[in-house]
């Protein structure tokens, strides 16, 4: 499947792992951040690094939540205070539009895509080698109201295969856990999750289902978190999404 990429954290961020809302925290400069940023977990690294790049060019300061898309669209419905969020599908920014927290005006842009792959762990030792092979293996695969778990469901039904998880999760990161661990004989995650501790099986077709990646500004609009997007969107932005394995930004 090509070159297996590092989760190394290259910026000198920190991160602070809280409680059941978000997944990591994470603080550029001083407690009292300029722009407070959610974003799904499987752009934690990529809008670390993105984050760290915007503070040096523009000297605003972030502040960066990460969770899956599902919990952080009910806590941004539920009152979260944020200014901007990025998701892992566009399904799930529509319960983010019809609470009414999308600032006025604002557009909702297509930054990156994404697709799925089926790990196992290093070795393959449950000798993984189809798609069919899962009906008979211990599974872990996101929930169906989270947009990894949305495309595994969807690519099963494609295949005519038949999903029994043993583990179901809440993000894809638990799944890359899960897989890592040695706990499950193999589990679905993003292209761009990909670590040297798990081993990639190639399955034909499966990158033909992929998610977009939408990105909004949050009432009441900062003029800071319009600029944070339009940075994620250029060049710079760009670059970077494209070192951690995303697929290039489209208009919507």
């Amino acid at each position: 499947m090509g070159t297996k990429k590092s989760t190394h954290i290259r910026s000198p961020i920190s991160l602070i792992v809280i409680s059941i809302f978000f997944t990591i925290t994470v603080s550029c400069g001083t407690d009292k951040a300029d722009l407070r940023v959610m974003a799904a977990a499987s752009l934690s690294e990529a809008f670390l690094d993105i984050s760290k790049a915007f503070e040096n060019e523009t000297g605003v300061k972030t502040t960066l939540y990460t969770a899956g898309s599902s919990t952080l669209a009910t806590q941004i419905a539920e009152g979260a205070l944020a200014d901007v969020v990025g998701l892992a599908n566009e399904e799930t920014m529509t319960r983010i539009i019809d609470s009414g927290r999308v600032a006025t005006g604002t557009e909702i842009k297509i930054f990156a895509t994404n697709h799925l792959v089926l790990v196992t762990p290093y070795g393959n030792p449950a000798s993984i080698t189809s798609f069919k092979d899962l009906s008979d293996a211990v599974v872990a695969v996101c929930a169906p109201v989270v947009p990894c778990g949305s495309l595994s469901y969807a690519f099963s039904e494609m295949e005519d295969v038949s999903l029994n998880p043993a583990s179901v999760e809440p993000n894809v990161r638990s799944v890359r856990t899960k897989v890592q661990l040695g706990e499950v004989d193999a589990g679905l995650i993003y292209i761009t999750d990909i670590t040297p501790e798990v081993e990639v099986v190639d399955i034909p077709r499966l990158d033909s289902l992929q998610t977009n990646y939408p990105i909004t500004t949050l009432k009441p609009g900062k003029p800071a978190a319009k600029d944070f997007i339009d940075f994620v969107l250029s060049n710079s932005g760009q670059s970077i999404l494209s070192q951690y394995g995303f697929g290039a930004g489209h208009e919507s």
